[in-house]
């Protein structure tokens, strides 16, 4: 008998490694029996909010190299020819959270969300922290413009509370980064080495089918 397993996704919206891993999110999503269950971080937010400048995107560019050699994820060249010298653009990761909490709010599309929006980032070079990219980013996944509407005010609302629980799960984890995710069966929780993972999404949903195969302990 298939066992219900929960898969904890901790996640920044900012986080090329994120990113990376989206193509193993898919293979979880995709899987019955598993539930995913995403925690925003909030890596880039108070202080540590910033605009897009010559020194982030020499930072993160070394990084953006190994994911793609890693994972096979495409970084457009909207992204990395323009965005990425488009000082006007805003790294907030709070809005893109609260976004992703709206969407499953008011569809159960939270995880559709975040996809939608590292493609409209990461590919498209679009600039997903300000307020009125949210709604078109919205209206692309079908959602009703008033209720979602309502809802990302409620979700930005409760988004310290969010990002609180999230941190508290991560250091229960003994872990300080993103993405780290953790699978919890029959109520115990394990953390996972995503390294193992990346760029190897078959492997993942061999590894989740032989947990959701085996008897309970």
């Amino acid at each position: 008998m298939k066992q219900k397993l929960i898969l904890h996704y901790i996640y920044d919206p900012f986080c090329g490694w994120c990113y990376g891993l989206a193509p193993v999110i898919d293979v979880a999503v995709a899987l019955n029996g598993v539930e995913v269950v995403a925690h925003g971080g909030g890596m880039l937010t108070g202080e540590n909010a910033q605009m897009m400048s010559p020194e982030w995107r020499e930072f993160v560019r070394p990084h953006e190299h190994r994911i793609s050699a890693i994972s096979g994820q495409v970084f457009g060249e909207a992204y990395s020819d323009g965005a990425q010298f488009d000082y006007s653009i805003l790294l907030d990761s709070s809005l893109p959270t609260a976004a992703m909490l709206a969407a499953e709010e008011v569809a159960g599309a939270g995880l559709r969300m975040l996809k939608a929006l590292q493609i409209a980032y990461y590919v498209k070079g679009r600039p997903i922290a300000m307020r009125e990219e949210i709604p078109r980013v919205a209206a692309e996944l079908g959602l009703d413009a008033s209720a979602f509407a309502e809802a990302l005010d409620r979700a930005v609302a409760r988004l310290d509370k969010h990002f609180s629980e999230s941190l508290i799960l991560l250091a229960q984890l003994d872990s300080a980064g993103f993405p780290t995710l953790a699978l919890e069966k029959d109520g115990v929780m394990r953390k996972l080495h995503v390294g193992q993972f990346l760029g190897k999404p078959d492997a993942f949903r061999a590894m989740l089918t032989k947990e959701l195969e085996s008897p309970t302990a």
